[in-house]
């Protein structure tokens, strides 16, 4: 009688989002973990925690719980001037995890959290590689990039170099990041190895069936890229 040997498990690093922690996120994402036996979801914190400069009218932390960024936001910026002031160094310390407690086969990140793994996919002059182990990256809830050092970089992207699959999720009831802005970021990509997905939902990773067979779809396909 043959042996039946367990296949190994897609591993996922999570990004969480602005204002965010892995906890949270894990927490949020619970129903997909659940339902996704064949993938192991590892969630980590950013180094940087929550800086509240103000902007914040009402929050949804009751329980007091640490809350972190990738990088701050100050509303005194303007649009056109964003500055990720730390995002370099979130970077260094996202490759430095995946070195030391790796492999993992993607990225996923949430909103904040999706930037960041965006610009790991752009393998910027004198930033870190993104490691060679990561065949695939998830963005959910991408908001468009804004950085003055980062969009030009954007702007002047030959997307046919890029070797890594994408797949980009967006709710149309999302409220804070629309479809709209999500789709601006989606055309910087390989047309022949993004996907983007819509939810009836709003800002946050769906678990309903459908996107847990895209999911799988996607996964399987890029592994075997």
């Amino acid at each position: 009688m043959a042996t039946k040997v367990d296949q190994p498990k897609t591993r996922i690093l999570v990004l969480h989002g602005f204002y965010d922690s892995a906890e949270n996120r894990q927490n949020q994402m619970r129903s997909l973990i659940r339902s996704m036996k064949d993938i192991e979801f590892i969630f980590i914190n950013s180094p940087f925690p929550f800086v509240d400069y103000g902007f914040l009218k009402s929050s949804d932390n009751t329980s007091n719980e640490q809350r972190y960024q990738w990088w701050s936001y100050n509303p005194e910026w303007s649009v056109a001037n964003y500055n990720y002031d730390t995002i370099q160094e979130s970077i260094e310390y996202i490759v430095n995890y995946i070195d030391h407690n790796g492999p993992f086969h993607g990225l996923l990140g949430f909103s904040q959290g999706a930037i960041v793994c965006t610009a790991m996919h752009l393998n910027i002059p004198n930033w870190p590689l993104l490691p060679s182990c990561i065949k695939f990256i998830i963005l959910i809830g991408c908001p468009p990039i804004n950085d003055h050092n980062i969009k030009p970089i954007l702007e002047t992207l030959n997307t046919q170099n890029q070797s890594v699959p994408s797949l980009h999720i967006s709710g149309i009831n999302d409220t804070l990041i629309s479809t709209e802005m999500s789709e601006s970021l989606f055309k910087y990509f390989n047309s022949s190895l993004a996907e983007f997905y819509k939810h009836n939902g709003g800002h946050y990773c769906p678990s309903n069936s459908d996107f847990r067979q895209k999911l799988r779809d996607f996964i399987q396909r890029a592994n075997h890229s």
